[in-house]
């Protein structure tokens, strides 16, 4: 039994595709994915026998990138980013009654929070320890406000 290694353009942009794919883990942004479909595209139809010229692969290729990002990144955004808000000079932040989980014990009322695959600087007036649930009360600058109970409504 022979493997036969011969490259074929249907792989290479098969391999192009994963490759865009995969870079997305490294360089977030939502946007090398929707290319790296498109080159996936491409080589399920070369490997379905159609065989268009390089130009023409070339164009359907940026064409259908271009299309995808277009139409599905603001609705697949929030899958890869989680949902946050913009604030003042377009900064951005959680909303209040976001929940995270303290990555250690708070001393002197500061310590380490993590939410969507980041750590964020926080402050609580009570104790908190490591794997605690915690909700957002606030924001000082980069630092977030925490709270070991949920925010309830206002004082009436």
């Amino acid at each position: 039994m022979s493997i036969d290694w011969t490259v074929t353009p249907a792989s290479l942009w098969f391999l192009l595709g994963v490759l865009l794919i995969l870079s997305e883990f490294a360089f977030p942004g939502i946007i090398a994915v929707f290319f790296g479909a498109a080159a996936i595209v491409v080589a399920i139809i070369l490997f379905a026998g159609f065989e268009p010229s390089l130009n023409l692969q070339i164009l359907l290729f940026a064409a259908l990138g271009v299309t995808l990002l277009l139409l599905t990144r603001s609705r697949l955004r929030t899958w890869f980013q989680g949902t946050s808000t913009t604030g003042q000079h377009g900064v951005e932040v959680l909303p209040v009654g976001t929940t995270v989980v303290a990555i250690e014990d708070f001393t002197n009322g500061s310590g380490l929070v993590h939410y969507s695959g980041a750590r964020w600087n926080a402050e609580s007036d009570e104790p908190i320890t490591a794997g605690q649930q915690v909700w957002t009360t606030g924001r000082r600058g980069l630092v977030l406000k925490v709270s070991p109970r949920p925010p309830g409504p206002g004082p009436s």
